[in-house]
C-alpha cells in the first residue's frame, strides 16, 4: 500500500442569512474571483473555528491560546500557587513574555498572515503602561500552549533570586521595573527562552504552527494549511435596516425607537478547503495512533467549525452539504478552480425555478466535474483512498462525477473519520 501523506478536506456548506466574517468597516469580507463578487471568509477565522472546536472536544488535549495576557496568567499563578510576592511575580512575567511580544517597527505581530486584521490589532495592542497589570501585555498576539506557560514558571522558579533582587531594588515610581542585562546576558536569555518555546510543540502547535516575529527562530510551522472560503457563485451583500425599543421610556418618550442602524449580512453557498500533512504532523507527534487519532479530529473539527461572527443574531449553524476527504501520496489538491466560472441557480427552459434550483446542485456538479478532469492530469495513483459525507441526496452528489463512486464511499461522519484514522494508523 501506497503511504498516505496528504489529508485533503472539501467542504460545501449552504449557509443562511450571516456576517461570519467582518472587514474593517462591519462588512462581509469578499473578493473578486472569476470576474465577480464573492462573500470570503478568512482562513485566520476558520482557523480559530475549528481550534476552538478541537477544545471544546478535546479539554484534556493541549491546544493552546493565542493572547497578549499570558503574562497576567503566569503572574498569577506564581502569585496564588507559589506563594511569590505580586511586584516579584509580575517582574518575572514581564521579562520572559515581553521579549517574545515586542512588535518591532515594521514588523507583523504573530498570527499576522491575514493581514485583513493585522493592522487593527496592532492598534489595539498598544500596552497600558500606567498600569502595572496592563504593563505585561504584549503588544502582540502570542499563542501558547499550556505546557509552554507550565516551562515558563519552572523557568521563574530557577531565577527567583534574580527576581527578587530586582523587586528589592525597586524605587517607589517604579511599577514593574525591568531586570537590566547587558547585551551578552540579552542574547543568552533570548536563547533560554527559545529553549522553552522549542522543548516541546503540543496538539495545538502541531497542527496550526507559530510565528513570533520578535523572535523568528521561535518559529513552528504547523501541519495543516487552510484556504479562505468563497462563495461558488456570485453574490451580493443585504443591507438589514433595523431597530431597537426602549422598554422602560413611557409616554412620548416612547414613541418610535430607541436605537436604529443597519448592517451588512450576506448567504450563499461555500466552499471550504483545508489540507494536512502527515509527515509534518509526524514530526511533532511521536506515536502513529497519535498522529492518527488528531488527524481524525482535524478533520472533524473542521467540517463542523462555525465562525461567531454574528452568531448571537443570525445562529448560521448549518451543516455541510458534503464533506469529502481524500488521502494522497503525492500532494495536496485544492479545488477551488472548480468555482472559477460563478455557478448559476438552476431554471427550466422557460426561465422557472426547478425542484434542483438553487446554487447547492450546481456546485456539488461543478465540483465532482472538476474532480473528474482533476483525476484525468494528474491520474488516480496518487489518491490512496477517499470518501465523503453528506447531508443531500446521493444523485444531487455524484451527478458531477457520473458515478456513485465518484467522491468515493458515502458514510457518516463518525464512520468517515474511523476509517480515516485506521489507513492513517497503518502508515508505515
Amino acid at each position: 500500500m501506497t503511504n498516505p501523506r496528504f489529508v485533503n478536506i472539501h467542504i460545501l456548506q449552504a449557509m443562511p442569512f450571516s456576517n461570519l466574517n467582518r472587514d474593517d468597516m462591519g462588512a462581509p469580507k469578499d473578493l473578486s474571483y472569476g470576474g465577480t463578487r464573492r462573500v470570503r471568509v478568512s482562513s485566520q477565522c476558520y482557523k480559530r473555528s475549528t481550534r476552538k472546536e478541537l477544545q471544546a472536544g478535546a479539554p484534556d488535549m493541549d491546544f493552546g491560546e493565542r493572547s497578549r495576557q499570558h503574562g497576567r496568567v503566569i503572574a498569577e499563578e506564581l502569585t496564588n500557587k507559589h506563594d511569590w510576592p505580586e511586584l516579584t511575580a509580575r517582574i518575572a512575567a514581564q521579562d520572559m513574555i515581553k521579549p517574545l511580544g515586542e512588535k518591532e517597527k515594521g514588523g507583523a505581530s504573530e498570527g499576522s498572515q491575514d493581514k485583513d486584521t493585522s493592522t487593527k490589532r496592532a492598534k489595539k495592542g498598544k500596552a497600558d503602561n500606567t498600569d502595572p497589570i496592563a504593563a505585561m501585555d504584549t503588544s502582540v498576539l502570542l499563542y501558547l500552549n499550556k505546557s509552554d506557560l507550565d516551562r515558563f514558571i519552572a523557568l521563574a522558579q530557577a531565577n527567583r533570586e534574580i527576581y527578587q533582587k530586582a523587586a528589592d531594588q525597586a524605587t517607589d515610581t517604579e511599577q514593574t521595573p525591568r531586570v537590566q542585562r547587558s547585551k551578552s546576558e540579552k542574547n543568552k536569555w533570548e536563547r533560554t527562552l527559545l529553549h522553552v518555546l522549542k522543548e516541546h510543540t503540543g496538539a495545538g502547535l502541531a497542527l496550526f504552527g507559530r510565528m513570533i516575529a520578535a523572535l523568528p527562530e521561535g518559529r513552528i510551522d504547523g501541519a495543516s494549511q487552510v484556504a479562505h472560503a468563497f462563495t461558488t457563485h456570485t453574490a451580493k451583500l443585504e443591507v438589514d435596516y433595523f431597530t431597537a425599543v426602549d422598554d422602560i421610556a413611557t409616554g412620548k418618550a416612547s414613541a418610535g425607537s430607541g436605537h436604529l442602524d443597519t448592517a451588512e449580512y450576506a448567504g450563499g453557498v461555500f466552499y471550504r478547503y483545508a489540507t494536512l500533512d502527515i509527515e509534518e504532523l509526524a514530526e511533532s507527534l511521536t506515536a502513529a495512533a497519535d498522529v492518527a487519532r488528531l488527524a481524525g479530529m482535524f478533520v472533524q473539527a473542521f467540517a463542523l467549525a462555525v465562525p461567531s461572527g454574528k452568531r448571537t443574531s443570525t445562529a448560521p449553524h448549518t451543516l455541510p452539504a458534503l464533506a469529502y476527504v481524500s488521502l494522497r501520496s503525492d500532494r495536496p489538491v485544492n479545488l477551488a478552480a472548480a468555482f472559477e466560472t460563478p455557478v448559476e441557480k438552476r431554471t427550466d427552459a422557460n426561465g422557472n425555478r426547478t425542484s434542483a434550483s438553487g446554487y447547492l446542485p450546481g456546485s456539488l456538479e461543478a465540483l465532482g466535474e472538476h474532480l473528474v478532469c482533476m483525476d484525468g492530469f494528474l491520474g488516480t495513483g496518487g489518491r490512496v483512498w477517499h470518501a465523503h459525507a453528506a447531508t443531500t441526496p446521493k444523485e444531487l452528489v455524484n451527478k458531477g462525477t457520473g458515478t456513485v463512486e465518484g467522491f468515493g464511499e458515502r458514510m457518516p461522519l463518525p464512520d468517515l473519520l474511523s476509517a480515516l484514522e485506521g489507513k492513517l494508523g497503518a502508515r508505515r
